[in-house]
């Protein structure tokens, strides 16, 4: 019954990516699918006639949904790993190097972006999959395979075979489950989908808050300082020893076993409510607006856009102007937050800043991170994408001027939490912009386009850390960041967001002749009165 049930809201899965942190929130409607083989058509139809849900059912359908939301927040506590390797890196790195000395920092950078790649790119297929086989057996798998990956590395010897199993284990569940939580509560909550989204992914930055704490307490629990110093490219680099190396193992084991337990508490909690009647809900929704609405009180906004202003082909999305430069403001902006989400912890090391500071700055960084994106989409709604694009463009232009220059550990956490929370800003107002430019038809998968280039972007902060940085140190590194910040702003202001008009061109030049026509028959009628 779920896996059936649930098509009425799985085959919209892009779409409703779409409105992931708050896009929606002024949407008091939820889209009802017209054609179930169509992820992409989401016509509204409401029934006004419909009966609808009384207040003890509504009573009882919100208390399972704050159920699942919580467990939506607990799974999206495990996902939360995704944060968590720039922590644990350094220590893995220790470990590594116990059975091969060719292991380098340098070299295990690359793992954060091959890990961002593949879960981005999965993103979209877990509600598809969901819908085959059920939400909780989806959620149930996915997050015992996380688990299962922390305990295979514990074991592994080899660094090719830890990166193999971490990213393709992890980045695969990790995408897949992405959204299950945040579909269930949009079930539940279809007039509250900004506030459901916010809270589920602000678990997201949570996890890495507290597993940073819990990964240091097990490998370097008396705050000890890299102490092995490697000579690489003609410089000295830091390496921790084999007391913390050592202890890497029984971390990766303990993350495996708290992983396990959040993913059978997330499993159990979260459930996509199949005896739902959307039709039903969105009929009851509607009855509740017109009971509460004051008299005289302006309505609520429409909750689509008019038909010609909704791409409804992937194809002409594509080939608009629009999206080259979403990708391009996507690469231009997303590349510092990358950068420093992978590396924070090896430049702060190399600072001389100590492990414990370090640590509390990742987990800081991650819960501002996570919990500020609902803020940063509300903002959106109430003002405009180019408005809150710029001044998250300006917090990043303020950090990367300032980085090269402080040297403080209290300074290095407040900056490096100011970077997190606008990178949790701009992949909270990338979904919003998809959504305000192509519609709801197709907005979802222009930002699963988006999302994949995060990825790249990840890929390219990679490059200037493994690359550039050799040549033209830290400060030249954070120097190129600043002018791709500059050249985003730019990208961004030039941007149209919104009056598009998505009919076909010879359907446009029709409607204009006819209104010339019009035109030019009331200036004639008008001269020979």
């Amino acid at each position: 019954m779920e896996q059936q049930d649930a098509s009425s809201i799985a085959q919209n899965n892009l779409t409703g990516l779409a409105t992931v942190h708050g896009a929606n929130e002024q949407n008091k409607l939820l889209h009802k699918l017209s054609d179930q083989s169509s992820p992409m058509k989401t016509d509204l139809q409401i029934n006004v006639n419909k009966d609808i849900y009384s207040e003890e059912e509504m009573r009882n359908f919100t208390k399972r949904g704050i159920i699942s939301l919580i467990g939506g927040v607990i799974l999206h506590i495990e996902l939360g790993t995704f944060y968590v390797w720039g922590s644990i890196s350094p220590y893995v790195c220790a470990w590594m190097r116990e059975k091969d000395k060719d292991v380098t920092l340098n070299f295990m950078a690359i793992i954060f972006p091959i890990l961002g790649i593949i879960t981005m790119s999965v993103l979209s297929f877990g509600i598809k999959i969901a819908e085959k086989i059920g939400f909780k057996v989806t959620i149930g798998i996915g997050s015992f395979t996380i688990a299962l990956a922390f305990l295979i590395i514990s074991f592994i010897q080899h660094i090719g075979g830890f990166i193999a199993v971490y990213c393709i284990m992890v980045g695969i569940s990790g995408g897949l489950l992405y959204m299950l939580p945040i579909i269930c509560g949009w079930r539940y909550f279809p007039n509250r989908r900004g506030l459901v989204s916010g809270m589920t992914i602000g678990g997201y930055g949570f996890g890495s808050f507290i597993f940073n704490f819990v990964c240091k307490a097990v490998a370097n629990p008396n705050n000890l300082k890299p102490s092995v110093i490697e000579v690489e490219d003609g410089k000295d680099v830091k390496y921790f020893d084999s007391e913390v190396g050592d202890k890497v193992p029984l971390m990766l084991q303990v993350l495996a076993a708290s992983y396990f337990g959040l993913g059978i508490i997330a499993t159990i909690m979260v459930r996509y409510p199949a005896e739902i009647d959307p039709d039903k809900m969105l009929a009851t929704l509607e009855a509740e607006e017109k009971k509460k609405r004051k008299e005289g009180a302006p309505a609520p906004p429409p909750p689509v856009l008019p038909a010609h202003k909704e791409c409804v082909e992937i194809k002409r999305g594509m080939k608009h102007p629009s999206f080259v430069l979403l990708q391009l403001i996507v690469l231009m902006s997303c590349t510092f937050g990358m950068l420093i989400s992978n590396c924070y912890k090896y430049y702060g090391l190399e600072l001389g800043i100590d492990d414990a500071t370090l640590t509390a700055t990742g987990s800081v960084a991650g819960v501002m991170n996570g919990s500020s994106r609902f803020f940063w989409a509300t903002l959106t709604d109430k003002t405009s994408y180019k408005f809150t694009f710029t001044i998250i463009s300006i917090l990043n232009l303020i950090t990367t001027a300032i980085l090269p220059y402080n040297k403080d550990g209290i300074g290095y956490l407040l900056l490096i939490a100011v970077v997190y929370l606008a990178e949790g800003g701009l992949l909270a107002t990338y979904p919003v912009i998809c959504a305000k430019i192509y519609g709801k038809k197709i907005g979802g998968l222009m930002y699963g386009f988006m999302f994949f280039f995060v990825g790249v972007a990840n890929m390219i902060g990679y490059i200037l850390y493994a690359f550039a940085r050799k040549k033209i140190k830290w400060e030249g590194v954070f120097w190129i960041c600043f002018a791709l910040n500059v050249i985003g702003i730019i990208l961004g202001l030039v941007l149209k967001e919104v009056g598009y008009d998505w009919r076909d061109q010879a359907v446009i030049d029709a409607e204009k002749e006819k209104e010339k026509e019009l035109q030019n028959k009331g200036q004639l009628a008008a001269f020979q009165n």
